[in-house]
């Protein structure tokens, strides 16, 4: 299903979306991998041993993304998986510069992803974007997190309807490994109030196969994918 597709993976030289292309290329998939990080992009570029096209693209910068589209031409499906720096501080000193640049860079990054594709994504093709659970629940200090993931998934919803027989989602993903075995990053998930009942962090494939799921299946439009952990229930 996979084999020739040309596949646009944004976030893809680090975690979650460097795993998505390992995937997608060892299902025959033709990607290309964007990111504004030169340095990560090169070490991606060895990482998926040159199988891969790697290009620079700051998503926040609207008419670098009308350019970075219009160089790639014509492809089947879009993935995005950029996140903005961490932030996490109390709602009264939360700085609200600190609040746009986080917005800048996972909402309206996405947005202009979505927006600017449009014209070279194929009419059978799919995005999908990226939220995350803090949009379902609150935790403490996660106020902006929050209101990021919310407005992303309220505008998937939006858009399925608009762009249809394009299709679009997002995966909303639980606690996550940076790596293997993360007990550090699962005490500190803890200490947050995070109690998953698998009583473990997702691993970075277990997030990359849902975003592998909703680009595959044709009748998946306007959805976000839960992969938490059983977070959400507990």
């Amino acid at each position: 299903m996979l084999k020739g597709k040309r596949v646009i993976v944004v976030g893809g030289s680090s975690g979650i979306g460097l795993q998505i292309s390992r995937e997608l290329l060892a299902s025959g998939a033709k990607v290309v991998v964007a990111s504004r990080s030169p340095k990560k992009l090169a070490l991606a570029k060895e990482n998926l041993n040159d199988s891969a096209i790697t290009l620079s693209l700051d998503a926040s910068d609207e008419l670098s993304v009308q350019n970075f589209f219009a160089g790639i031409g014509e492809f089947d499906h879009l993935i995005v998986t950029i996140k903005s720096k961490h932030l996490v501080c109390d709602f009264a000193n939360t700085s609200t510069e600190s609040v746009h640049h986080a917005f800048d860079t996972k909402f309206w990054g996405q947005y202009y992803l979505a927006r600017h594709c449009i014209p070279y994504l194929s009419k059978q093709g799919s995005i999908t974007l990226t939220s995350g659970i803090a949009a379902q629940r609150g935790y403490h200090g996660f106020s902006s997190i929050s209101a990021i993931n919310g407005a992303i998934e309220s505008l998937v919803k939006s858009l399925a309807v608009e762009l249809a027989p394009m299709r679009i989602n997002a995966v909303s993903p639980g606690f996550t490994e940076r790596r293997p075995k993360d007990t550090v990053r699962f005490d500190d998930i803890k200490m947050l109030g995070g109690h998953p009942p698998l009583n473990r962090l997702g691993s970075q494939k277990e997030i990359a196969d849902a975003y592998l799921f909703l680009m595959q299946n044709k009748y998946a439009t306007g959805t976000i994918l839960t992969i938490d952990g059983g977070e959400l229930c507990a």
